[in-house]
């Protein structure tokens, strides 16, 4: 099937998909949602939406259908596009080299839309590295099976969470900190009404979905490390773990979380010549409001307090992307980069303070769920495991220290 969709042209794709409708055939819509939340529920945890991602994407690529038009299909999967906006999907699909991973849905008889837009993500260019759309794309497809056949809802609540305890996919994606609980609670229940009201076996559930996302922030990152790999060995970095001192660590001196808002700041605020001789906040608000004046500079200290305080409301990414210009133009200064070099830089830095940001509100949010030190370290302990495994796969190992 992927030959077809390398070489027939988008309208005869089209006109070829059609054909296999033959108007009798029913499609199982599959409503698990194990391993994989909702692409549009990620968007919201990072405080954006799909048609702002989309609307993105559209101005690199005009040709693309305008997110009104697609709004109907996200929203009520199975409902189809009309034929232009198909056919534009299908010409941008193979312009990005989709079909590959697109042709392994064809024919299936079920439908798991998470599986769909995971997998057009992923195999589009979201990663760098070949290796890395290959590995997500996979376990896209592992956990398909897994909500598809091996959870099917046939089999009952209790048979259901026998088989999500033995999930070899569960077992590598999940969260090891829970997996002695998920199985003990399961051996431990008898019937299917007792599994569908444990409320253990939906905490365990949710945990493992952060894990997921906690892996693939570690792949986001060796991914693009790799990408810079020849900038990353220059500086000296090569057996770094990047990020590291954003993710939620707990102090037993203190008996208390770290702050990876906090960290963020203070890491932009090395980048720009703080020496450490007042609050990061205060240092970055004098550089960043500036040109304000004094009004300007107490406005914007006061504006990165509560970014650290998680008060007044969520940021905006401009905001995050405005004190990262003001700190590229301060690290980048010497080298004089064009306009564009100069807008990454500070693209990615805003990007990670909204990272920071995120991990924060995450953190606190699953600490108010319930959810213990124990297994809450446990869960920020696998992106430094996941970083390590996916520069391996990646053919740029950690070297160990002697």
């Amino acid at each position: 099937m992927d030959r077809l969709f390398a070489n027939l042209s988008p309208e005869e794709l089209y006109e070829h998909l059609q054909s296999l409708d033959d108007g009798e055939r029913t499609i199982r819509v599959v409503g698990n949602s194990a391993l994989l939340p909702s692409l549009g529920a990620v968007y919201k945890l990072l405080q954006t939406s799909r048609e702002v991602v989309w609307d993105s994407m559209r101005s690199e690529r005009p040709s693309l259908p305008v997110a009104k038009t697609l709004a109907k299909a996200w929203n009520t999967p199975g409902v189809h596009l009309g034929r232009s906006a198909s056919i534009r999907l299908l010409r941008a699909g193979q312009d990005a080299g989709l079909a590959e991973a697109l042709s392994h849905f064809v024919g299936l008889d079920y439908l798991w839309p998470r599986a769909n837009e995971w997998t057009g993500l992923f195999a589009s260019g979201f990663f760098s590295q070949d290796v890395s759309k290959q590995f997500w794309v996979g376990f896209v497809q592992e956990a398909m099976r897994l909500n598809a056949v091996e959870l099917h809802s046939d089999l009952g609540r209790l048979r259901q969470w026998g088989a999500y305890a033995r999930s070899p996919t569960v077992f590598r994606f999940g969260c090891p900190a829970m997996r002695d609980v998920l199985v003990g609670r399961v051996s431990a229940l008898s019937s299917n009404e007792e599994a569908e009201l444990d409320p253990m076996l939906d905490r365990v559930h949710f945990f493992d979905s952060f894990a997921v996302l906690m892996r693939l922030l570690a792949w986001c990152v060796a991914d693009l490390t790799v990408d810079l790999w020849e900038q990353v060995e220059q500086d000296g970095m090569g057996n770094d773990v990047p990020l590291l001192e954003l993710i939620p660590v707990f102090d037993e001196t203190a008996q208390a979380w770290s702050n990876p808002m906090h960290s963020a700041l203070d890491r932009l605020a090395r980048m720009s010549g703080w020496q450490q001789e007042q609050k990061s906040t205060r240092f970055l608000g004098r550089l960043w409001g500036r040109e304000g004046g004094v009004n300007g500079v107490e406005s914007r200290i006061r504006l990165l307090r509560y970014w650290v305080l998680l008060e007044k409301g969520r940021p905006d990414f401009k905001s995050f992307l405005g004190l990262s210009r003001v700190v590229a133009a301060e690290k980048l200064r010497a080298a004089a980069p064009d306009r564009d070099v100069m807008e990454q830089f500070a693209w990615y830095q805003a990007a990670i303070l909204r990272v920071a940001e995120t991990l924060s509100l995450v953190r606190l949010d699953l600490s108010r769920r319930g959810y213990s030190t124990s297994e809450l370290s446990g869960l920020m302990s696998i992106y430094q495991q996941e970083f390590r495994t996916a520069r391996d796969l990646l053919g740029k190992p950690i070297q160990l220290a002697d």
